[in-house]
């Protein structure tokens, strides 16, 4: 952790989540199942389930510590220049994230309403589009809280962050507080003036989950002030093993407090206080692991399309493999084995549009 989180790491914590988000959504519920682990009852292992609702927090500390880095590159000489560009920014990841919602979306809906031709209801398409209303896919939800969480960043960026320009650095302090005035103001005045407007605006945050907002928020602060960096630089001073002990307290702690706490399979109230301490002990541990690592970084790599996919394969899969097993654990690997295979199909058929587009450009430069 002496440089902070890597791309590699970054890789091997979604490997991570992964497999913690499709363990949470089979087991969450798991007393309605009759074996789960040799070793667990259906009570045990529905409280392992709603401790893996940490993965949600894992993918979203994550994408708040790299997008630090990612606002960091764009100019901040003036305002406008800035927004423009951290707009652009923002825009272009959320797009590129919706684009593999459709391609999931519409080969779903070829193979529900047109090989199997199920009745199709169009009033459904639009949620499911901007996934504000996902009836096909629960887990999609999340697609709208990153959507959000990076519309807001701009203007986090702005209040976390000083301009470079010397003048501006003098004058922080009174150019954020009249952006505050500003800003309660236009909340103000849409609340009195413009009751319609208003009510979109609450349409609006009422999909923003503020408990994940936060945990975005201080993954985006983790970064900026190299607070992983601070830690094992201090723990490194008192002895190299130091920061593994460090991490091993941290990781039983996070375990026994989270299970505690934990009342309901959506728990998430202190999980940004839990998540960086989760993720730094295990990225200290998996440092002395460079296989698991490797292993992990796949697994990373595939974890978006598995996430859009899996709801899908998981009911299916255990009606259809648990007749024919005694354990349970065979049907959680063949969810994410499935998972991961047709993860790795839809990779290759989102590549497809830039590679033809590359190799035209290729065949107009030979021209």
């Amino acid at each position: 952790m002496e440089n902070g989180i890597t791309k590699k790491q970054s890789a091997v914590l979604q490997g991570i989540a992964i497999w913690m988000m499709v363990y949470h959504h089979l087991y969450s519920f798991a007393v309605e199942y009759n074996s789960v682990f040799p070793f667990l009852q259906a009570e045990g292992a529905a409280r392992i389930a709603w401790f893996c609702k940490l993965c949600v927090g894992i993918f979203t500390f994550v994408s708040g510590y790299g997008m630090y880095f990612v606002m960091d590159r764009q100019p901040r000489e003036n305002f406008w220049g800035r927004m423009k560009a951290e707009y652009c920014c923002v825009l272009k990841r959320i797009i590129k994230l919706y684009g593999k919602l459709w391609l999931v979306m519409f080969l779903y809906m070829g193979i529900i309403f047109g090989a199997l031709r199920l009745p199709f209801d169009p009033s459904q398409l639009p949620g499911n589009l901007t996934a504000l209303n996902p009836t096909y896919n629960g887990a999609w939800w999340y697609v709208e809280q990153y959507a959000k969480m990076l519309l807001v960043l701009p203007f986090l960026d702005l209040l976390l962050t000083r301009f470079k320009q010397p003048v501006e650095r003098k004058h922080w302090s009174v150019f954020y507080l009249s952006l505050a005035l500003l800003g309660v103001g236009a909340v103000l005045a849409g609340w009195l003036c413009w009751p319609e407007l208003w009510k979109v605006v609450l349409t609006v945050k009422s999909g923003l989950r503020l408990s994940f907002l936060l945990i975005f928020v201080v993954g985006y602060l983790t970064a900026r002030f190299a607070l992983y960096q601070r830690m094992d630089k201090a723990l490194r001073r008192w002895g190299g093993w130091l920061p593994v002990c460090a991490s091993v307290v941290l990781l039983c702690v996070v375990i026994v407090l989270r299970v505690w706490l934990a009342k309901d399979a959506a728990y998430a109230k202190l999980d940004f206080l839990f998540v960086p301490m989760f993720v730094y002990g295990l990225l200290t541990l998996l440092a002395h692991v460079p296989p698991l690592r490797v292993f992990l970084a796949w697994w990373g790599r595939q974890s978006t399309y598995i996430w859009l996919v899996h709801g899908f394969l998981y009911g299916w899969l255990y009606y259809f493999i648990k007749p024919h097993v005694r354990l349970d654990i065979w049907i959680y690997l063949s969810v994410l084995v499935a998972s991961a295979a047709v993860s790795m199909l839809l990779r290759a058929l989102g590549n497809l549009p830039g590679r033809w587009l590359r190799r035209v450009r290729e065949q107009g430069g030979a021209v």
